[in-house]
């Protein structure tokens, strides 16, 4: 067994050797985290019973045994993995005393238990749980139950151990930290947490609603004597609620309910967050930082970040500290005559004259022409095979001129587009379309 000297905060050992100092607190390893132990209900209390109910008779039976005030709470129900779609019903109640822990599972009932009712309902019995708001709030929606005497973990814990636990006041606090915190074990959390619980339960799923509810009831216990040992007594209220139609009232009053403690601290503000620094470094020298998650991987085509239109032309990018014109364009050679040198001004932004550019009439050698007729059309030099030899179209009133793409016939206006019965007939003069001129006759 390994024994360490304790430090109070604040202060630092040193070692002086030869008239020298070194601190050993920068040159230690840091501790590391801290492992706990798994929490189990079989370990914690060898003696209570694990009962699990899919049978509307055998849960009032079962509940009608319960002989307690306190009972440790949870509910479970199955998630959803689409977004947009409303969340499924409960599935499963879990109740733990110090002799029993009742599993129902009211997904495979066809009616709520009675007994279970009538339960949830008196004012008289604990429930206990880590933010049971909603909880509550979704077993009223989603079978018409009614639960008081409710009592959130978390509340209660900033209400009793006010110097351990900062923030606000509503701020939920886990069950597995509570546990971690007062108990120096861990509940176990993985894929059982987000698994199916409208199916029949295998020992994974029933041995973690077991834990989550019996650690309810083992927290209570604690800090409910933490709470008596205090002076003055917290009052209920800052941590008690009912839910009577879907809404948060004080204990046995019509008053609604809201968590408040006007004696908690929930310690100094968090430190703001540090001023942006826009240094110029932003896309395109803008001022604005990048993003590069700004638009998702499949949208960033649809738009396009801005882009400098040159390397020379960086300086008309908006945002821009200093304007400094890009070179004009240079003309093409041999059509813009040099400027003087007299004409060159002092000031840094000139304007260069528009370029000349050749005329019409004056072809640039190298540049092959094409042929024309007396109309102004493109001779073809010869006939394309596409055109050449193709067979007449089905049925006596083809038009015959191929099934060239581009070759066809306009039926005039009296035909509409060419489609349909009566293709080309009763037209003396069918136009064929070769490409992108029209021949008539």
């Amino acid at each position: 067994m390994s024994t360490a000297s304790f430090i109070p905060q604040g202060s630092s050992s040193t070692h002086t050797t030869g008239g020298q100092s070194t601190n050993q607190d920068a040159n230690q390893p840091q501790e590391p985290a801290r492992v706990y132990d798994l929490y189990s209900w079989s370990n914690k209390s060898p003696s209570t019973r694990l009962v699990y109910i899919q049978n509307v008779e055998a849960a009032n039976q079962a509940i009608a045994q319960l002989n307690t005030k306190v009972l440790g709470f949870d509910l479970e129900w199955k998630p959803n993995f689409v977004k947009g779609r409303p969340e499924n019903p409960v599935a499963l109640v879990q109740l733990a005393s110090a002799e029993l822990i009742l599993l129902i599972h009211v997904s495979y009932m066809h009616t709520f238990p009675e007994k279970l009712r009538e339960l949830l309902a008196d004012e008289s019995i604990v429930k206990a749980g880590v933010g049971i708001q909603k909880d509550c709030k979704k077993l009223y929606e989603d079978h018409g139950v009614d639960t008081r005497n409710c009592v959130d973990l978390s509340l209660l814990a900033r209400t009793v151990d006010n110097p351990r636990w900062k923030g606000k006041y509503a701020s939920p606090i886990g069950l597995s930290r509570l546990c971690e915190a007062y108990e120096e074990l861990t509940l176990q959390k993985g894929k059982v947490q987000t698994s199916n619980w409208e199916q029949p339960l295998d020992l994974r799923q029933q041995q973690y609603a077991a834990n989550d509810c019996h650690a309810g009831l083992v927290l209570y216990l604690r800090l409910v004597r933490m709470a008596s040992a205090m002076s003055p007594v917290p009052q209920r209220v800052w941590y008690t609620f009912d839910v009577i139609n879907g809404y948060l009232y004080q204990p046995s009053s019509g008053t609604l309910w809201h968590p408040f403690n006007p004696y908690y601290d929930p310690g100094p503000p968090p430190p703001p967050r540090p001023p942006r620094v826009n240094d110029g470094t932003g896309p395109n020298g803008t001022q604005e930082p990048f993003r590069g998650g700004r638009f998702p991987r499949r949208g960033r085509q649809r738009h396009p970040q801005a882009r400098p239109l040159s390397p020379s032309a960086t300086a008309f990018v908006p945002g821009a500290h200093v304007h400094t014109p890009s070179p004009s364009p240079s003309p093409v050679a041999g059509f813009a005559p040099p400027r003087p040198a007299g004409e060159m001004s002092s000031h840094s932004y000139t304007r260069s004259p528009a370029p000349r550019y050749p005329s019409s009439s004056a072809a640039p050698a190298g540049i092959p022409m094409m042929d024309v007729d007396e109309d102004g059309f493109p001779r073809m030099g010869r006939v394309p095979r596409a055109y050449q030899g193709k067979p007449r179209a089905y049925g006596d009133g083809g038009s015959g001129f191929g099934a060239h793409p581009h070759a066809g016939t306009d039926s005039g206006p009296g035909r509409g587009r060419g489609r349909g019965r009566g293709r080309g007939r009763g037209q003396p003069e069918p136009v064929v379309r070769l490409g992108y001129f029209s021949i008539v006759g």
